[in-house]
């Protein structure tokens, strides 16, 4: 493992346990065996190193994202599942929880540039799905953006301030049944 490897490593592995803020670039380089100003050579500054670490949790993202793509599953169930997986394994990323906690208190700003980032990248993934499918006239035709919109922030707000136990499998199908069925329109088999 080379030097900015071994930095790399470092610093991810003491901003997922302590939090970007605990942590100095003195730290750092004890940590990483390095001086810091090796640390200097691959990074401006700290805020640098938070961008590096952002920038690899979008990457994370976007390859779930690719992956889900990929699969041979209806464009409904993709964007269900989709939506679903992007959302759990931010809030399963320890780094990404402390990152986002350290800038959530006094650099407000910092954490909503990151999130509104974050945002625009799921919601991005939905309306192109969603555009392939208007295109395709499988879905019918609608403001695309605002349906996008919608749909990511459905699931956001069912996973942060449900208050009860969500069982994936129960939410995700929930969620597609809306999609594809409607909420307030009862079939003809219903009536």
């Amino acid at each position: 493992m080379d030097k900015k490897e071994k930095v790399i490593d470092t610093a991810r592995k003491l901003f997922t346990e302590y939090g970007y803020k605990r942590v100095s670039m003195d730290e750092i380089a004890r940590e990483s065996n390095v001086t810091k100003k090796t640390i200097y050579t691959y990074f401006k500054d700290k805020e640098s190193m938070f961008k590096y670490f952002i920038d690899e949790e979008l990457n994370h993202m976007r390859s779930i994202i690719e992956k889900i793509k990929e699969s041979n599953d209806t464009f409904i169930n993709k964007l269900g599942n989709g939506v679903y997986k992007v959302i759990t394994y931010r809030n399963n990323s320890r780094l990404f929880t402390n990152l986002i906690k350290d800038f959530n208190d006094e650099n407000s700003y910092k954490y909503e540039s990151f999130s509104k980032l974050y945002d625009k990248e799921i919601i991005n993934y939905i309306e192109n799905a969603i555009n392939e499918e208007v295109e395709k006239n499988t879905i019918k035709s609608c403001d695309i953006h605002l349906s996008a919109f919608i749909i990511y922030k459905v699931f956001i707000s069912v996973m942060l301030e449900y208050d009860r136990k969500i069982d994936e499998k129960k939410f995700v199908s929930e969620i597609i049944s809306i999609l594809k069925d409607g909420l307030l329109v009862k079939k003809e088999d219903d009536l």
